[in-house]
């Protein structure tokens, strides 16, 4: 992924309450497993509540008040599903 996308648009978040027992499921069943957090909100108020340090109460995935930008947030969850996939095609092409 690094290698499409690029280290200016991919950062590690580290442990994260929302998905913290994930990678145990992949690893339990010996399947490869990724979770990804796609940005979704407004660079504006993004960046106005990191200058205000209050980045931890904007709204996200399982909140009711939690309203992504459409576009582009949408269109980059495509192509990282894409990419990941051909990805995932190239690599089993590649074991045959």
């Amino acid at each position: 992924m690094l290698r499409y996308f690029g280290p200016e648009r991919v950062k590690h978040t580290g442990p994260n309450p929302a998905n913290e027992d994930f990678g145990c499921f992949g690893t339990e069943l010996g399947i490869p497993s990724v979770y990804w957090f796609i940005g979704g909100t407004d660079p504006d108020v993004y960046n106005k509540a990191k200058e205000e340090g209050t980045v931890h109460q904007l709204p996200v995935n399982h909140s009711p008040d939690f309203a992504p930008v459409v576009h582009p947030t949408l269109e980059m969850g495509v192509e990282a599903m894409t990419t990941a996939a051909m990805a995932w095609l190239e690599k089993s092409r590649d074991d045959e």
